[in-house]
């Protein structure tokens, strides 16, 4: 290339590059708002005022106390959601091939068409055998026709179905396999620790960023021998896809798009000292003489983020925050066709200019570009070929408008201020109310010390010429009234609001409480429901998080891997919110289901044996590598074992398995025989319960209508008793009343002598 050609080329790179810094710097400057909030959100973690208040504060001599409940609020969320996502003897996610639920229908209809061909055949068998007995030659061969065609329709049917379940095995062989892959790839990159730190982002801050799969971002350093005596260390790229944490503080997505796959591009900052910067031109993909370039050229005035200097008063470290940084932008998204046929000739990629030149307009191409003060360092297209973003967002509480989104902080900053203000006026109302207010007349007394303060047995003097005046005393106090329980009252109301505001009620952070249940039992379903309250989150996470970057692994390593044996159609799985249970419950199930049904003679040959004694282990949280052997490792036991016995051996074994399974047969038919007849008994103990009740019943009205008519007379014989006494008491005081009368006249008149008068 000409030298005019190759200036006009560096002159159409350098304008690229301009257009880039602008679009970032238009970025940068739409977000500040956001940074804004940011640091108000950190500010209110570490139990620090903004310097307005604290000026506001110190000018009116208030107190400054700070009762930070932001920061075990927020560190009990990062700790609960590291908990229940990344459980350190589990994954949470799984890889498994699509058409096997597709394949296990097709499995199950080709099973019904083997069952109906040998139902032919079983009908077919029988009219032969009938033919056969009546002498009837012609329907015999006839019958014997139908039979071969059933029995080819069933060998035919049998064959379909060992190839759909040999199918099928394979596919979850090679999903197994991939599944594998991809957890090494995530072993090798500390995966969990770096997603750890993004959920720490988004607990604080709002927004945990993952970025993946990337190649050469970090060199592999290893010692080699040189010379056959000398070791030496090197540095080569590493070829192993990664994933890593992403600074949300230099991470500027589309400020308009609401989701990841809304956004424009994306641009990433990074902050580079002249020592980074030598490490990265180490990169293959970077090309080292723009770095020179850079290096001489010395980074731009531009000086450093304003966030730097805050995040640092913030820590209270004594660090140079202001001293210059290369400010070095990754650019990964769509670029324009012209743009595509600058770069791919200027980096010499003629593959992709001769794609881009053919390309069909509306196709949309996407590549990766790092770019700094005007200069293209590196070109390469996406590492994906379907284009998806390379960048997964994870929001606590999501923005409607944005992908920012919000964290613990922002969620309680209102009550978090009640918290503080109240402590401060306690504070101020302690600091009145400890002693009294002293009024002292000046012309009367005076300080001996010149200083009108209180002091221990301090010393006050009469002014010559005064008088004591009874009606003006020298000395007056004043009390200030006390408001502590209702600012206790407020402070209690503003926590219990903080635990709505944030759904982390004490209970989720290991308080238990007012009103908690001690049983264990009442205990393990109250946590169980107090998890409920995350499933939101964690579900948010596996839809925005775990799925799309499996996903992209996935995808780059059916593109790029060397190994044919975990390819596949597979399909992602995020089994995040399956670790919501409580683990004590989880463990009481599983031991349970093993004890119940692992020596079923129907139910225990279904059972993963090996999966339920890992879950069993893994609810207990024991990890199960280190204990449970493998299922290759357990098929090789078995093989060994069955060498080293003797054929005799083993057919004692079977023979004592098979009587123990009949002794396990013959109990259980037992049990059932006694339950039948303990049914039975009841049953019939019901009826006979049923008929004595019945007759009871009978006896009892017979009895209650004789009763009735029994009182009936009773009453009758009584009433005429009553009249006949009556009747006799009447004739009684008569016969009294005569006599009484006769008596009384013998007295008046004396005794009768007879005759008439």
């Amino acid at each position: 290339m000409e030298d005019s050609e190759q200036q006009k080329m560096l002159e159409s790179l350098e304008a690229f590059a301009a257009k880039m810094e602008e679009e970032a710097k238009r970025r940068v400057d739409r977000r500040l708002h956001v940074e804004e909030r940011w640091l108000d959100d950190l500010r209110q973690y570490n139990g620090q005022y903004d310097e307005k208040l604290l000026e506001r504060l110190k000018k009116d001599r208030s107190s400054r106390v700070f009762v930070n409940l932001t920061r075990p609020k927020t560190n009990s969320m990062i700790a609960r959601l590291v908990d229940l996502l990344f459980p350190t003897d589990d994954r949470n996610w799984s890889v498994s091939p699509t058409p096997v639920p597709e394949l296990t229908e097709q499995a199950e209809a080709a099973l019904e068409k083997v069952y109906e061909a040998d139902k032919k055949a079983m009908t077919a068998q029988a009219e032969m055998e009938q033919a056969d007995a009546q002498g009837d030659q012609e329907g015999r061969m006839q019958a014997a026709q139908a039979a071969d065609t059933a029995e080819e329709e069933k060998n035919a049917a049998q064959e379909a179905a060992d190839q759909l379940q040999e199918v099928m095995q394979e596919a979850k062989r090679r999903a197994r396999l991939m599944q594998e892959e991809i957890d090494d790839q995530f072993k090798t990159c500390l995966y969990q620790s770096e997603a750890r730190d993004a959920i720490e982002d988004a607990c604080k801050i709002g927004m945990g960023v993952i970025k993946g799969p990337v190649l050469g971002e970090r060199m592999k350093t290893r010692f080699q021998k040189v010379g056959g005596e000398v070791y030496e260390l090197t540095r080569e790229p590493n070829d192993m896809p990664a994933a890593h944490r992403v600074d949300p503080w230099s991470f500027f997505p589309d400020p308009d798009a609401r989701r990841v796959e809304d956004s424009e591009g994306f641009f990433e900052r990074h902050l580079m000292t002249k020592t980074q910067l030598r490490k990265l031109a180490q990169r293959p993909d970077i090309d080292d003489d723009t770095v020179r370039t850079l290096l001489t050229d010395g980074p731009d005035r531009g000086g450093s983020p304003s966030y730097l200097i805050e995040l640092v008063n913030l820590t209270g470290q004594q660090t140079d925050a202001a001293k210059e940084y290369f400010h070095v932008w990754e650019y990964t998204g769509p670029v324009d066709h012209d743009d595509m046929m600058l770069l791919s000739q200027a980096f010499e990629d003629d593959s992709t200019a001769a794609e881009v030149e053919d390309a069909d307009p509306l196709v949309e191409f996407h590549a990766k570009i790092w770019f700094a003060q005007g200069k293209v360092l590196s070109f390469a297209l996406h590492p994906l070929d379907s284009n998806e973003p390379i960048y997964s967002v994870f929001n606590l509480e999501r923005d409607e408008g944005s992908l920012f989104g919000y964290g613990i902080p922002w969620l309680m900053r209102n009550e978090q201020s009640i918290v503080n203000a109240s402590h401060r006026a306690m504070m101020d109302n302690a600091g009145l109310t400890v002693g009294p207010q002293i009024v002292y007349d000046p012309d009367q007394v005076e300080p001996d010390n010149g200083i009108s303060t209180l002091e221990p047995r301090k010393m006050w003097k009469r002014k010559s010429g005064g008088q004591a005046n009874p009606s003006v005393p020298a000395f007056e106090t004043y009390n200030i009234p006390t408001q502590q329980d209702q600012l206790a009252a407020i402070i209690e109301m503003a926590r219990q609001s903080i635990d709505e505001v944030t759904s982390m009620p004490q209970i989720a952070q290991g308080e238990q409480g007012t009103g908690v249940t001690k049983t264990a039992q009442g205990m393990a379903m109250l946590m169980n429901s107090a998890n409920v309250v995350f499933r939101r989150v964690v579900k948010n996470f596996d839809d925005d998080m775990t799925t799309p970057l499996i996903r992209r692994f996935y995808h780059w390593n059916m593109q790029f891997s060397d190994k044919d044996e975990i390819k596949g159609d597979y399909d992602v799985v995020a089994r995040g919110s399956s670790v919501l249970l409580v683990r004590e419950m989880q463990a009481q199930n599983l031991v349970m289901i093993a004890q119940m049904f692992g020596d079923h003679p129907v139910y225990g040959p279904m059972l993963k044996h090996g999966d339920l004694l890992r879950e069993v282990f893994r609810a207990h949280m024991v990890p199960t590598d280190e204990i449970v052997k493998t299922d290759r490792e357990f098929e090789k036991f078995q093989a060994e074992q069955a060498k080293e016995k003797t054929p005799e051996q083993q057919q004692a074994e079977r023979e004592a398995k098979n009587k123990s399974r009949e002794l396990d047969l013959k109990e259980r038919e037992l049990d059932k025989d006694i339950e039948i007849s303990n049914m039975e008994w009841d049953a019939r103990r019901y009826i006979a319960d049923r008929q004595f009740d019945a007759k009871m019943h009978d006896l009892a009205e017979r009895l209650n209508m004789n009763r009735e008519q029994l009182e009936a007379k009773w009453a009758e014989s009584e009433s005429k008793a009553n009249d006949k006494a009556e009747a006799a008491r009447i004739t009684a005081e008569q016969r009294d009343r005569s006599l009484a009368v006769e008596t009384a006249m013998k007295q008046r008149t004396g005794d009768s002598s007879g005759g008439a008068i």
